[in-house]
Formats: C-alpha cells, sequence, structure tokens
C-alpha cells in the first residue's frame, strides 16, 4: 500500500546524461565537420549557415532525471479541500530545438557567439505501475490521474535551478563539440555570452 508522507513534498532529480550523448555529438561532428570546412574558403571566413549545418540535429535532450513526486488530486466541488494524494514516478528529458541556435559572427575579433533558445522541459515517461494513492483505489480516471502527476512534474522541474543549470552546461559542451574543429579551421574562438 502507500506509504508516503503527506507533510512534505517529495522532489528528487538525478542528473543521469549518458556519456554516450556526448561520444554521439563528437561522432556527429566529425561527420559534420570536413564537410563544411572543406567549404570554408581561403579567407578562412565562417558564416551562421555553416555553424547551422554543423549542429543539424532536429532535437537535442540534453539532460534527463528521474524524478519522484507527489500530486494532489483537488475536490470539485471544494477546490480548497485535496482529495487524494497521488505518489508517482517521472522520467523528466530538457532539451532544446537545435535548429533554433543562432550564431553572432565578430568576424574582426574572430569569436562566435551562440544564441540559445529557452530550454524546454518534457516528460519522456510516466511508469503507471509505479502510481500509488492516498486513500487507495480512488474514483478517478486513469488519464486524469496521468495529466495530474505530469502537470505536477513539469511545474516541479521548471522550478529546478539546478535542472536549467545542468542542461545548459551540457548544452553549451555539445555545441562546442560540433562547432570547434570548424572554428578552430578558420582561427576562430568560441564565446558565450556572460550571464546578467
Amino acid at each position: 500500500g502507500a506509504s508516503f508522507p503527506l507533510t512534505q513534498r517529495q522532489m528528487k532529480f538525478y542528473h543521469a546524461l549518458a556519456a554516450a550523448l556526448v561520444l554521439a555529438v563528437l561522432v556527429v561532428g566529425s561527420l559534420f565537420g570536413p564537410n563544411v570546412m572543406n567549404k570554408i574558403g581561403k579567407e578562412n571566413v565562417i558564416t551562421s549557415s555553416q555553424l547551422e549545418k554543423a549542429i543539424d540535429i532536429s532535437q537535442l535532450s540534453t539532460a534527463e532525471f528521474v524524478y519522484n513526486g507527489i500530486a494532489e488530486k483537488y475536490d470539485d466541488d471544494k477546490p480548497e479541500k485535496v482529495e487524494c494524494y497521488i505518489a508517482y514516478h517521472a522520467d523528466v528529458k530538457v532539451g532544446i530545438q537545435m535548429e533554433d541556435v543562432e550564431f553572432e559572427i565578430d568576424e574582426e575579433n574572430k569569436t562566435v557567439t551562440p544564441i540559445l533558445p529557452e530550454i524546454s522541459v518534457n516528460i519522456a515517461a510516466l511508469d503507471e505501475n509505479e502510481i500509488s494513492y492516498i486513500p487507495k483505489n480512488p474514483d478517478i480516471p486513469l488519464k486524469e490521474i496521468i495529466v495530474l502527476c505530469k502537470e505536477d512534474a513539469v511545474r516541479e522541474a521548471n522550478d529546478s535551478k539546478k535542472l536549467y543549470q545542468t542542461a545548459e552546461e551540457n548544452l553549451k559542451a555539445v555545441i562546442e563539440a560540433l562547432v570547434s574543429p570548424i572554428l578552430e579551421h578558420a582561427g576562430y574562438t568560441i564565446k558565450w555570452q556572460s550571464v546578467s
């Protein structure tokens, strides 16, 4: 039966980004790199389109976390009253659309500054077998339960500064792995925007 505490929310994010992801990116970079570098003229001028082609991945998951949480189902007739507590297990993915990354190029100083899009949170999977309730077996459709749990996980993930910090660090590492060979070939360096 359910034995989770009701007096506090359980929030446990575990960073589970596999080293294989970075390795895969390096392989992708090695495939794109020579093709793009061959198109760099003798003047060694970098263009945004060249760099965008080098990171041509439709979507990139930069971090994945396991989340154990508790969602509340409120009474429809008394919105202030909790009808049921729901303990669940979810896999949370954080990522971006790589096609939305832009590059600012400073030809005079030979620097390239990637402009990152907003990082988004997605629920990769919710384990229906790990759902438990207090009180037991509430008269609530499973579909509604799943929606409540996913909304709760997204809400909690959005409040996690550590999650976004880790995702951004991984994202920068991936982009550097993809574009550094091209930049080095043309004599450019990558420059990240300073956080205000």
